[in-house]
């Protein structure tokens, strides 16, 4: 069992999570060496900042709003600090923490992938102690991930200042949960989906129960899912959580998305106006849903917290069948490698499509260059 280390990580990966930038992209939808530079800004209007760094950054974006983007709110300007260097479109604020009671919780290659691969800078801030949420200290975010806020109480007001920032300037929100699995939870990381209808249930979702659960590639019809059997990993015995295609403006929410994987987080309820785009296949409940508040703010509200794991996007050690031949289901001619989480699993394009959904018009744009992900 790996030590609970995650707490040295959470700093970095938040300044990483500004998957934000304003420079011109090659045309090459399936990606390629990312340029080198830019320098991390420092995250403002919080209670403790991320630290400095290179952003992975969307670095595509030509200064023109998406015109797919139908919403009726003035587009995100690019910004630049007094030096000129140190320049985004929009800012993005971590409510709580990234501790969980998981035994593999390492995120340091996460950091790693996007500390290392930037062509933009972005505004972070890690917010690891409560703050009064009022209207100006939303002002200063443009998304909000809200994370372990187990132990957090936010009042009425704070609820409606959420609301109203969501309505007025099109902010977008993505909730995760599962981080401690406990009872207290669901009412703990539902207090800022109350508003828009959502919330997590009590319902346990991802038991361990979807370690059975068949996991497929591209359409395919061979159960994959010994394939994610490497040694110094856990991602097999995580449930495959299979993501439907949306058109229109959800279209950004699941492009290129097939699975990730969840391990025991809770169920999420969705209010009729929403769009469940993926199920537990073990308890049949929604465990990702989104909602376009009145053509204003996104939301979206996951029912897990392993997406930010190591685990669930990079393989580790050697595959448990290494026969290199046509009879080995896991064995992928083309490449010269073997099916692992990294070609089962789409993390990478998750946190992509994701931040793409709930992000306000700018006229940045977002696109990541990386052979794993898929841009738009």
């Amino acid at each position: 069992m790996m030590d609970r280390i995650l707490a040295s990580y959470a700093a970095p990966w938040l300044v990483a999570l500004g998957l934000f930038a304003c420079s011109a992209a090659p045309d090459d939808p399936n990606g390629g060496g990312l340029p080198e530079g830019g320098s991390g800004g420092t995250g403002t209007g919080g209670s403790s900042s991320g630290t400095g760094g290179t952003i992975i950054a969307g670095t595509g974006g030509t200064g023109v709003r998406d015109p797919m983007d139908m919403r009726d709110l003035p587009t995100r300007k690019r910004t630049c600090d007094a030096s000129g260097m140190n320049c985004s479109c929009l800012r993005l604020g971590l409510l709580g923490t990234l501790d969980s009671s998981a035994d593999e919780k390492d995120t340091q290659p996460f950091v790693d992938w996007l500390n290392g691969n930037s062509g933009g800078t972005a505004t972070v801030t890690m917010i690891t102690t409560k703050p009064t949420l009022t209207a100006a200290f939303l002002g200063d975010y443009d998304i909000l991930v809200v994370a372990n806020v187990n132990g957090w109480t936010f009042s009425a007001d704070e609820k409606a200042a959420v609301h109203n920032w969501m309505m007025t300037t099109g902010g977008g929100m993505v909730t995760l949960t599962g981080f401690t699995s406990t009872a207290t939870e669901p009412a703990a990381t539902s207090q800022l989906l109350e508003h828009a209808g959502f919330a997590y249930t009590s319902t346990a979702t991802a038991p361990a129960q979807g370690e059975q659960v068949p996991v497929y590639y591209k359409g395919g019809t061979t159960n994959l899912k010994n394939c994610l059997v490497w040694s110094g990993s856990e991602a097999f015995i995580t449930t495959p959580i299979k993501f439907t295609p949306q058109a229109g403006a959800m279209e950004k929410l699941t492009f290129e998305l097939d699975y990730v994987g969840a391990f025991i987080g809770w169920a999420v309820s969705a209010p009729p106006s929403a769009t469940v785009v993926a199920t537990d296949p073990v308890s049949g409940q929604p465990i990702a849903a989104a909602l376009e508040l009145e053509g204003k703010g996104r939301l979206l509200a996951f029912g897990d917290e392993w997406v930010v794991f190591r685990n669930q996007w990079e393989p580790a050690g050697t595959p448990s069948n290494q026969q290199m031949d046509m009879y080995n289901p896991c064995w992928i001619p083309a490449t010269s490698s073997f099916h692992s989480v990294k070609t089962l699993y789409q993390t990478k394009q998750f946190w992509y499509d994701a931040v793409s959904y709930v992000a306000p018009p700018n006229e940045c744009g977002f696109v990541i260059t990386d052979p794993d992900v898929v841009v738009r």
